[in-house]
């Protein structure tokens, strides 16, 4: 076979989108105060509401579930306690924590007036099991969310309470594993010199759990009146815990946050101050953003002065997170310019930049006081305010980032089947994407294919279709041309990363099969079985050619055809070992009449390509007749044509 896929393929371009915040939901006082937000597996986002501070416990936090387009509802609403953020478990249900309320009489009303706390399980139907009721030695005050570690296991902390006492009462806290039907392990209970009020835990990639504590430590914390600055600690699943480091307030800040570990193998977080700033003076810790080394070593990256905006590090329901292009962003609480909180992006050498200010819009429609945010699918980031809005209750919504080099994928035919050039994908289809900023380069996968596995990622450029890497044969600027792989039908979010960024989320529609033949203009690439071109004279510039003749058998190159018999091995070139020919049957029509069909396999050295050998109904005059092949009711696109000539 001796012509290239590359050449045949179409290029259309794409403007990029601006960076705007959107609105998607303002809450009442039913369920004021949103304060955590996580995206499930159904594409929806879920969240909590109710700061436990400044609350009455007559009004209760609930559960929520927000549509990517706006639609919130109540999922389950707690009679007296305030839940935490959420995890949504490998068995599909949402597992989170009250740091009130509970039932357990072993726990003390005078050092825990509001209860012990509880552990709760939530169906996606919204039907809640309490798992946990604590008691004071087991733990108390489980304000940070559940995680669950690889092996599926879920872990937890408690801001006090344990085996170790302070003044013989509340306790420093612990860290714990609970089952899904209720079982909980003390893993450590917390001195005060290896740490006191636990926030979240992380699993890093070395299986160990990481976190921080806001106080305890050995010396006293220069900037606060508790006994120490905080801790970063690692612990083993077994329940070995390591001090790693601790905070001291005068040079590396206090009360420092969630964790989370960068690309690059460090963890990162935020603390609430640095003495440093503004020695002596409380109004001068506006906080940090903090390395950590897996090591220990602790290194402050960025101490965010009062424009930047200033945060309590210390909620354990947020976190720094990392984009696409390693780029870090996060939330600020107060200050900032409009002195209602800010969105911001950072390097990890330390580059800042505040991205939003809110309280920005007419009436602070957009919130302020931002209490969470999450890098979605789609590419966009997604959280919530703790106050203003519509109802002075709180926001949701959505943050587009896109600069000018940030790739993005055209919205008017971006995802097209890369042999119609139509809408309409299937798996093993070659696919087109049209856009801009795609690529800062031009390449093929010539020089990318190891022992027949195709690339997933192509000069730093990878497509995600669903929740599946699609495999890169050519990227340019405004084009790239791939090949889907094994997601189930239906519409699906197509997006393209780079090292700048990830482009917003284009849905395509994703269908079992997608037949389309490859053309040269309105013509089929069609061969003889010697590989010489069928066609039109005239057709490939430079090319002398010759038409298929009535009865001739050709062959025509097309995609989308669907699944094999035998199946053929997925992310690889097609073996030449084996013949995999279609696993249903392949009609095809010129010109309305139909052909014989010999046989319709894929192409071996290939991926995604097959061979429909066919041929020309002998009854057929001179002329140009569309072609269609039809395959499980679906037909390729009627405005192909061939070329029949004696």
């Amino acid at each position: 076979m001796n012509f290239s896929l590359t050449l045949i393929l179409a290029v259309v371009a794409a403007t990029a989108q601006a960076q705007t915040l959107t609105t998607l939901a303002s809450f009442t006082t039913a369920s004021e105060n949103p304060n955590s937000l996580i995206q499930g597996a159904d594409g929806n986002f879920y969240g909590t509401t109710g700061a436990i501070s400044n609350r009455p416990t007559s009004e209760p936090g609930v559960v929520f579930k927000l549509t990517p387009s706006g639609t919130l509802t109540t999922l389950y609403s707690f009679p007296s306690s305030h839940p935490t953020s959420l995890l949504q478990a490998s068995d599909g249900n949402f597992y989170g924590t009250t740091p009130d309320g509970g039932t357990n009489a072993a726990c003390n009303s005078k050092v825990y007036p509001d209860g012990c706390g509880t552990i709760f399980k939530l169906a996606p139907s919204g039907s809640l099991t309490t798992l946990h009721n604590f008691g004071g030695r087991d733990g108390a005050n489980p304000r940070a969310g559940l995680m669950q570690a690889k092996d599926g296991t879920l872990y937890g902390t408690t801001d006090y309470g344990g085996t170790v006492a302070e003044g013989g009462t509340v306790g420093f806290g612990t860290i714990f594993t609970i089952t899904a039907t209720g079982t909980l392990t003390t893993l450590h209970s917390f001195s005060g010199a290896d740490g006191a009020i636990p926030n979240s835990l992380i699993q890093a990639v070395d299986g160990n759990f990481y976190g921080t504590t806001q106080a305890g430590g050995p010396s006293l914390c220069l900037v606060d009146d508790q006994f120490g600055c905080g801790t970063a600690f690692q612990i083993t699943p077994a329940g070995s815990l390591t001090t790693l480091a601790n905070f001291d307030g005068a040079d590396q800040s206090f009360d420092p946050g969630v964790l989370f570990q960068g690309t690059d193998g460090n963890f990162y977080g935020m603390a609430s101050g640095n003495e440093s700033i503004n020695a002596g003076t409380p109004s001068g810790y506006w906080g940090t953003v903090f390395q950590l080394t897996p090591s220990g070593q602790l290194t402050t990256v960025h101490n965010l002065s009062l424009d930047d905006g200033g945060f309590d590090a210390g909620d354990p329901t947020t976190s720094l997170i990392q984009g696409a292009g390693g780029n870090l962003y996060g939330i600020t609480l107060l200050v900032g310019a409009g002195g209602h909180g800010t969105i911001f992006q950072m390097s990890t050498t330390g580059t800042f930049a505040a991205l939003y200010s809110f309280c920005a819009q007419p009436n602070c429609a957009d919130g302020a006081t931002p209490s969470s945010l999450l890098l979605s699918k789609d590419g966009n980031f997604y959280g919530t305010t703790l106050s203003m809005g519509a109802n002075n209750a709180g926001t949701a919504f959505q943050f587009s980032l896109v600069s000018p080099d940030v790739p993005a994928i055209s919205s008017n035919n971006g995802v097209v089947n890369g042999a119609s050039f139509q809408p309409g994908i299937a798996p093993d289809t070659w696919i087109t994407i049209n856009g801009t900023n795609l690529s800062s380069k031009t390449d093929t996968w010539a020089n990318s294919i190891v022992k027949g596995a195709l690339p997933t990622t192509l000069d730093g450029v990878s497509v995600m279709i669903g929740d599946q890497s699609a495999y890169i044969e050519y990227v340019s600027a405004t084009q790239i041309n791939a090949v889907v792989p094994d997601v189930p039908a239906g519409a699906v979010p197509v997006t393209v990363t780079t090292a700048i960024g990830t482009s917003p989320a284009v849905m395509a529609q994703l269908q079992a099969v997608s037949p389309a033949f490859f053309q040269w203009g309105n013509y089929a690439v069609a061969t003889r079985q010697n590989f010489s071109l069928a066609v039109k004279n005239g057709t490939c510039a430079g090319t002398t050619t010759v038409p298929a003749a009535p009865g001739d058998v050709i062959i025509l190159w097309g995609t989308g055809f669907g699944p094999t018999s035998p199946s053929a091995p997925a992310g690889e070139e097609t073996p030449s070992t084996t013949t995999f020919n279609t696993a249903t049957s392949v009609s095809v029509t010129v010109g309305g009449k139909p052909a014989t069909v010999y046989g319709a396999a894929l192409a071996p050295g290939y991926a995604g390509l097959y061979q429909i050998a066919i041929q020309i109904p002998a009854s057929l005059a001179n002329g140009d007749y569309p072609v269609i092949a039809t395959i499980n009711g679906a037909s390729s696109p009627s405005t192909t044509m061939i070329t029949v000539q004696p």
